[in-house]
């Protein structure tokens, strides 16, 4: 893969994930810049609505991502995203100040969605087979370095202007598409076939597909669980309150703690994308769907533990200490999900269908992304942040029965797909 295309993925990645995640650290101080006096439920139906608009712009160019070069959806989704992520440092405080962010927040929100899809459909014609998991992890990883990168950048550069982290992102994000110029357009026939320069794939989706993709059952449930980003989104957005308000931690201190949690995301992704590369490698096609029913199974008891230790200056030990153990072992092993998954969803199709399945995929991701917020910050506003915080343990515990069925079914559907594929390699290659 060229260095110059893992750079501006990375970059592009880390930067969506960036600006998506700067309202959390200052909740309260956009809550209050907009007179709401310290609510957050406003701030959840912002974060909702801005999730909602990202997954329908998914659903669109990832059926465009399917049909047409995909690296001008990239360039014109990142051109987007950063000039209204720039824009935001011109609104105003008040209501109508409010209305304005709401706007510049949708916009910036279809720009993010026509990104996801053409990238990841880009990913799987850039790696190969047996590398995936790792490819995607890779990834993935990004893309928790662009949620502790957003948090860190609005709580300190955003320390006496919330706005000025926008600036900074959409000032970089132009930069970012202007070099993607330079990205060259890889064939859908992936990096598995050394002939890919000689031959011309053809094959683009069409509307019949959608029939065909939809009768593959573990594809049905990948992309229905929408339930697995409901608990993730409660606590990206409610973890600076809940550590101010319940543990009495600023916000400068909880972005360490949210680095500790990163490195162990990462470690958790690095090395479960590597057991499910080498499983796959070795004939097991459940690997990966094996570890990511683990990565949501083990999680659950260590992060309820976590949440219901109490601690609070200056007596932070041992309380504190353990919970950060606690919740640093529960995002290790939620780590084998990230690459695992998207990994699956490219096993599973066709490549001129992949763009939408991944566009589909997230546009349900989207909705528990949104419903996360909007719950999270009602619950918070009704009977605090620690019961905010634990309802995402309630939504943890229905995830698994989601990955069952994808057990069950992905053996044969993965075969079924590589069988076509194959016929289609004989078929222009004779």
């Amino acid at each position: 893969m060229p260095l110059l295309s893992i750079v501006l993925f990375v970059l592009i990645i880390t930067l969506i994930n960036s600006v998506s995640n700067m309202i959390s650290p200052n909740l309260l101080v956009i809550s209050s810049y907009f007179g709401f006096g310290g609510d957050t439920a406003p701030i959840g139906v912002l974060t909702f609505s801005f999730m909602i608009f990202t997954g329908i712009a998914m659903l669109i160019f990832g059926y465009l991502a399917d049909k047409i070069v995909r690296k001008w959806i990239v360039f014109s989704g990142t051109l987007v995203f950063s000039i209204f992520s720039l824009f935001t440092i011109t609104v105003p405080s008040g209501i109508i100040g409010y209305s304005v962010f709401f706007f510049l927040t949708i916009l910036t929100g279809i720009g993010y969605g026509a990104l996801i899809p053409s990238i990841f459909s880009l990913m799987g014609d850039m790696v190969s087979s047996e590398d995936r998991s790792k490819g995607f992890s890779f990834f993935s990883i990004a893309s928790f370095f662009g949620i502790v990168f957003g948090s860190a950048l609005a709580t300190y550069a955003g320390s006496t202007d919330w706005r000025f982290p926008f600036l900074v992102i959409g000032i970089v994000g132009i930069l970012a598409s202007l070099l993607f110029l330079l990205f060259k357009e890889p064939s859908r026939l992936g990096k598995d076939h050394a002939f890919v320069d000689a031959v011309d794939y053809s094959y683009r989706i069409k509307l019949s597909d959608v029939r065909i993709i939809f009768k593959k059952k573990a594809n049905v449930w990948l992309v229905v669980n929408f339930v697995d980003t409901i608990p993730t989104g409660i606590i990206l957005t409610l973890l600076y309150a809940y550590m101010e308000v319940y543990h009495g931690i600023t916000a400068d201190v909880t972005v360490l703690i949210f680095l500790i949690i990163l490195v162990s995301i990462i470690l958790g992704t690095v090395v479960f994308g590597y057991i499910g590369d080498k499983q796959f490698k070795k004939g097991n096609k459940k690997a990966r769907v094996l570890l990511a029913l683990f990565g949501n199974i083990v999680p659950i008891p260590f992060l309820f533990a976590a949440l219901i230790i109490p601690f609070n200056p200056p007596n932070l030990f041992p309380g504190f200490l353990i919970w950060i153990v606690l919740f640093s072992i529960g995002m290790f092993t939620n780590g084998a999900v990230n690459g695992n998954w998207y990994a699956t969803v490219v096993d599973l199709n066709l490549p001129e269908n992949r763009g939408t399945v991944l566009a589909t995929s997230n546009f349900f991701d989207i909705i528990g992304r949104a419903i996360g917020p909007l719950i999270g910050t009602i619950i918070a506003d009704m009977f605090g942040f620690v019961i905010g915080m634990m309802i995402s343990i309630f939504f943890w515990v229905f995830i698994p029965f989601f990955w069952i069925p994808v057990l069950k079914n992905v053996v044969r559907e993965i075969e079924s797909t590589e069988k076509i594929f194959d016929e289609r390699i004989k078929s222009l290659t004779n």
